[in-house]
């Protein structure tokens, strides 16, 4: 979400102000390929986890997502992406 919004405002910014020397007009084709950096996912098992369990799960527990979200500055992050109601608890 955070790195989403990131790229819809370099977008709106470079589409508003483009290079003297760009091509006309500027255009830009997104393509998002989702992933998990977690290997052991059975990539053969139904997928039936919500967002939430799956982070807590991922960082050890409740006590370790706790960590994470301090840690990254999460919920700060989001708010300054524009992410007004940044959902963590």
């Amino acid at each position: 979400m955070i790195g989403k919004k990131h790229l819809n405002k370099a977008i709106s910014e470079v589409l508003s102000n483009p290079l003297a020397h760009a091509p006309r007009p500027v255009a830009f084709s997104v393509i998002r390929v989702p992933f998990f950096l977690e290997p052991q996912y059975d990539e053969n098992k139904a997928f039936i986890e919500t967002n939430r369990q799956r982070l807590t799960n991922k960082w050890g527990g409740k006590a370790g997502w706790e960590r994470q979200k301090v840690g990254h500055d999460l919920k700060g992050r989001g708010l300054e992406a524009g992410i007004p109601h940044f959902n963590l608890d």
